[in-house]
């Protein structure tokens, strides 16, 4: 793999360093002797098969597509689908600077989140350059949670989630996105990143999974926050409620079965969180989706 990579830049590698990657772990950073680093993808063909060759697709067609956006995403150097000369599927992309925040944004910051979410949403893509169509992350048979409090509120959703997704129009989506997959330079935005999960769906997607992480994170004024600047920007969601609320639950059963679980790197990285924080501020938010609609 990394007689590839050295075949594909332009420099020689000095050093490699794991850098994480979500729930998949597959991120390295290859530094050079001077100069910034690049983001290699590595993804096991063994290990990961079919989804992570489709994590590698997905994430070379976001950097190609978003690449005369305007929004700082990373640039596609090389990209390795089929795993014959690696082992693994791989993409090389060009390194941001920046970080990432998980504590709280402030209002210019919200704005700036609202408006990279914005761009995505109006980024043309020609038909035959489309994505792979969205996929839910919901469990196949999602479960009323073992540590709920409101074990009727969770059945409920799942027999909301059960019937036929709306026909709510279609577009790019990076699918992923989050506070977690934006790298700052104080309330500036210097990277959306991550782009495996790029899918053609609704706009909703990335709003509501924007919701239910600051939901999480923070607290409900924090997503109110976001939603409204979304559409300050121009931003463009589902306009009937009931198919809102089913694009919500549908964010929110993608936690299933514990979000603790799924955001074990999160409490780590923010000792403010714990397990029991992280269900009850999922399960408050589920309550206030599910909650009869209301005029106005």
């Amino acid at each position: 793999m990394l007689a590839w990579a050295q075949e594909e830049l332009d420099r020689p590698i000095s050093s490699i360093e794991p850098v994480g990657g979500g729930l998949t772990n597959t991120i390295s950073a290859i530094h050079f002797a001077d100069g910034d680093p690049v983001i290699l993808r590595h993804v096991s063909v063994d290990r990961w098969g079919e989804v992570g060759r489709q994590h590698v697709v997905s994430e070379a067609l976001g950097c190609r597509v978003m690449a005369a956006s305007g929004l700082p995403t990373p640039r596609l150097i090389a990209s390795e689908t089929d795993g014959r000369r690696t082992g693994a599927y791989v993409n090389l992309t060009t390194w941001l600077p920046g970080r990432v925040r998980l504590g709280p944004l402030g209002p210019a910051a919200i704005e700036a989140l609202a408006q990279a979410a914005v761009t995505i949403h109006a980024t043309p893509v020609p038909p035959a350059d489309r994505p792979r169509p969205y996929v839910f992350w919901a469990p196949t048979d999602p479960q009323v949670p073992s540590w709920s409090r409101n074990p009727r509120l969770w059945q409920r959703a799942i027999d909301l989630f059960s019937g036929v997704p709306p026909a709510t129009r279609p577009g790019l989506v990076h699918r992923d996105f989050h506070p977690g997959n934006v790298l700052w330079q104080g309330d500036t935005i210097t990277g959306v990143i991550d782009w495996a999960e790029t899918s053609w769906g609704p706009a909703d997607l990335d709003v509501v999974h924007t919701l239910t992480n600051f939901a999480m994170l923070h607290d409900l004024e924090s997503a109110d926050a976001f939603s409204a600047a979304y559409r300050r920007r121009g931003g463009v969601v589902e306009a009937d409620p009931e198919a809102a609320r089913f694009w919500h639950v549908s964010d929110i059963l993608g936690f299933l079965p514990d979000p603790a679980v799924q955001l074990a790197a999160l409490i780590e990285a923010r000792p403010v969180l714990n397990e029991s924080i992280l269900r009850h501020r999922l399960e408050e938010l589920l309550s206030i989706t599910m909650e009869p609609l209301r005029g106005g």
